[in-house]
């Protein structure tokens, strides 16, 4: 016999092999490594993009949708086995053909045929943890197909449209140039160089990066940390303070002669705020941006997308700063939305979200029975109309952008809001990134927990990172300001994104088992049986009954409340298909309506809805003429079945 300590040896051996072999076959799944240990900007995303779709041909199909401003390509990666799928128009020939040297319609793709989840990130450019989120899910679809059960079945079967980047004009500024830019760039030369949006702030001190320049100013939105001096704590205008008043603004010349400093190159507007729905401007305040809907090419890109592609059935917009989700509506309260809707955003997709992030489930969504109870606790406590009515308040990780406490909008123009409303998709918009919670190894409460978080940040890239994201605040003359010190954090880091590695990496996990999650709810149609009843023979033709039974196999439901009723949305409709002089209907038109067909999953306080239906027809068919039986829907996926006629 061996001892213990030999066995123990010999187990832990075996188990490093093991544990070896699976690192290996992981590896092996991963085509193309991906780290992420720094942030990738609209460069490094552009060539892994460019890499997995070479990789994966089998699976990927890399889109242009459209340009920036500044004519950089917006991606589209799109996820999904391209050989299986079929489409209503390969059954149904075209009829009044264009004329000649003008080009007909594009069949469907395999890929606009199953139910499509959009995820896209950097509508702001400085925000591009989304970015990293986005290659995150890439990266765990392509690893996992054909090792994991449920990935292969979800790639194969749907769709997924990954566009990590939508203001790739304000990625690359932010990241590769060091220069946070929120907006899109709109064409502007700031110093009369002859040259467009390559202005931008300058290095004044000559170190190689831009940093930022502070100045005691008595009018200034800071003061200086007591216990870390390198650190700014942001104070209200109207606040009394004891504390010296400081100015920060980013190193920089006044390039465009304007007497502004810190400002030159951010040109552009909000993306966020370019959607048609929501859009306007009354008396002065606008409430969207831009000059129209659409106005700017990034938006304009992602509206005709979706046009194109309405079997999207879910969307998500990832943002960075908060660490909360966003349902609809900003412009609006719930009163605009279907109470279905409202359902299954809280009592199935806020709930799961919140559970991931670790936060505290509202009763009411655990226990949804006792709602009755709720509401009238609600009702003597709080002044929350919506609130009241749905029977709990929203928790801070899962909430509407509508202020509904003062009863008024908060955000015109957005792209969840335009995408629910008027392409009838469930859509989300995520902040990630949490200074309170996503630092390892710390959390920070109370009113002075950013100070706190920017003592801890500093001395983690000192352990992680050498020191190299802040630099030590140094004595420099402004050109204008006077007397004040260059330093602080590189604008990449600081408290707007998390840190590469660790930080980041958890919250690529978190929100990609949400994602996954969302993704098993989607829809699918199926035909159940397809079978054809001789009930008469004349001459060469029969007569005969055909019956066709279809469901929906998936969780949620075909449309959402309202979906079917919005423009270009339709119905959940059954065909009918053979050699058209070879068939006469008799009873039944060639297509027939089921409505929208509901899904599996059980919603609290809603009624489940229908997920199957039943269609017939009599018709006269000529000797053996083949019969198909096609279910089209627009969001839950077209499949088609031969009829058994006996």
């Amino acid at each position: 016999m061996i001892s213990q300590k030999t066995f123990i040896r010999r187990f832990l051996f075996l188990s490093c092999i093991f544990l070896s072999l699976g690192a290996l076959e992981i590896a092996s799944a991963q085509k193309v490594p991906i780290s992420f240990d720094q942030f990738h900007g609209y460069t490094g995303t552009e060539k892994y993009l460019k890499s997995v779709a070479k990789a994966y041909p089998e699976i990927t199909e890399l889109k242009i949708i459209g340009q920036s401003e500044m004519g950089r390509q917006i991606y589209v990666l799109v996820v999904s086995n391209r050989s299986i799928g079929t489409s209503l128009d390969r059954f149904v020939q075209l009829q009044n053909k264009r004329k000649e040297n003008v080009r007909n319609v594009n069949p469907m793709e395999n890929h606009q045929t199953k139910p499509g989840q959009w995820i896209c990130a950097s509508t702001h450019g400085n925000e591009y943890t989304g970015t990293e989120v986005c290659l995150y899910i890439i990266d765990k679809l392509l690893a996992g197909y054909e090792t994991d059960d449920d990935l292969t079945d979800i790639v194969n079967n749907q769709s997924f449209y990954i566009c990590p980047i939508v203001n790739p004009d304000g990625v690359y500024n932010s990241v590769e140039k060091g220069i946070p830019q929120r907006s899109n760039s709109l064409l502007k030369d700031d110093d009369g160089d002859g040259k467009i949006n390559e202005d931008g702030p300058d290095d004044l001190n000559g170190d190689g990066v831009i940093t930022w320049f502070r100045y005691k100013d008595k009018k200034g939105r800071y003061v200086i940390d007591d216990q870390d001096p390198r650190v700014m704590v942001r104070a209200s205008r109207n606040a009394k303070t004891e504390k010296e008043r400081w100015s920060m603004i980013l190193e920089d010349k006044d390039n465009d002669g304007d007497g502004k400093y810190g400002e030159d190159g951010e040109s552009g507007f909000d993306l966020n705020r370019n959607f048609p729905e929501g859009w306007f401007t009354k008396d002065g305040y606008q409430g969207g941006t831009g000059k129209y809907p659409t106005s700017a090419p990034e938006t304009r890109a992602l509206a005709e997308f979706f046009t194109n592609h309405k079997n999207i059935h879910q969307a998500q917009f990832l943002h960075t700063s908060g660490g909360f989700t966003y349902r609809p509506m900003g412009s609006s309260g719930d009163n605009s939305m279907h109470p279905n809707d409202i359902a299954v955003y809280d009592y199935i997709l806020g709930k799961k979200y919140v559970e991931i992030m670790g936060a505290d489930v509202p009763k009411a969504w655990l226990y949804p029975d006792s709602l009755s109870a709720y509401k009238k606790e609600l009702a003597e406590k709080s002044k929350n109309k919506y609130a009241i009515k749905r029977g709990y308040e929203l928790p801070r990780t899962w909430k509407v952008s509508y202020n509904e406490q003062q009863n008024k909008g908060y955000g015109y123009g957005l792209q969840a809001d335009w995408a629910y409303m008027q392409e009838g998709v469930f859509s989300l918009t995520t902040e990630l990134f949490n200074y309170r919670t996503d630092l390892p190894g710390h959390k920070f409460e109370g009113k002075n927990a950013y100070a706190e978080y920017q003592r801890a940040a500093i001395k983690y890239q000192e352990d992680n990172f050498g020191g190299k994201l802040f630099k030590e605040w140094k004595s420099f003359k402004h050109p204008k300001y006077g007397e004040g010190e260059i330093g602080g954090w590189l604008p990449q880091y600081g408290s707007n994104n998390p840190f590469p590695g660790e930080a980041l990496l958890k919250i690529c996990e978190n929100h990609w088992q949400f994602e996954k999650f969302r993704a098993k709810l989607m829809p699918r149609v199926a035909i159940v049986s397809a079978s054809g009843k001789v009930l008469d023979k004349v001459g060469k033709y029969k007569i005969v009954e055909v019956t066709a039974k279809v469901e929906n196999t998936g969780q949620l439901a075909t449309h959402l409340g309202n979906g079917a009723k919005l423009a270009m949305n339709r119905v959940d409709v059954v065909w009918l298909i053979g050699q058209r002089d070879k068939l006469t209907f008799l009873q039944g038109a060639t297509w027939q309506k089921v409505g929208v067909l509901g899904g599996k999953a059980k919603i609290p306080t809603q009624s489940k809805g229908k997920n199957s239906a039943e269609v017939k027809w009599i018709v006269k068919v000529q000797g053996n003429t083949a019969l198909k039986v096609v279910l089209s829907s627009q969001k839950g996926g077209t499949v088609v079945k031969d009829v058994d006629i006996k």
